[in-house]
């Protein structure tokens, strides 16, 4: 069963899951893995203004993606999500454990900045 193909077409988007990355035991940067992923429905969840005047309010997004094999999200991911998406266009780490459900993947973003 799927639930996100249920969408109208101009909803969806192609992300990039970028994976890897980081730094090999010499302090080498080690290369990004570039994962494209489509038909993925992705938008906020919430925005918070900060308490102090100091910090900056931080943006919280949800992407959401059918079952499908091969296709696979981590909490260690980042998602490039592209210009005209419901979702801020950029880079989101993945925020906390994404979901697995019998309709398919809930993935927690957190703006980078």
């Amino acid at each position: 069963m799927r639930s996100v193909a249920h969408f109208p077409a101009e909803w969806l988007v192609e992300v990039v899951a970028l994976r890897g990355g980081g730094r090999d035991s010499r302090g080498n940067p080690l290369p990004v893995e570039e994962v494209p992923v489509a038909d993925c429905l992705v938008g906020s969840r919430a925005t918070m203004d900060p308490l102090s005047r100091g910090d900056l309010t931080t943006a919280d997004g949800i992407l959401y993606r059918d079952l499908e094999p091969g296709v696979e999200f981590f909490s260690t991911d980042r998602i490039r999500v592209p210009e005209g998406a419901w979702l801020a266009a950029g880079v989101w780490a993945v925020d906390g454990e994404p979901k697995r459900w019998p309709l398919g993947w809930e993935v927690p973003l957190r703006k980078e900045p």
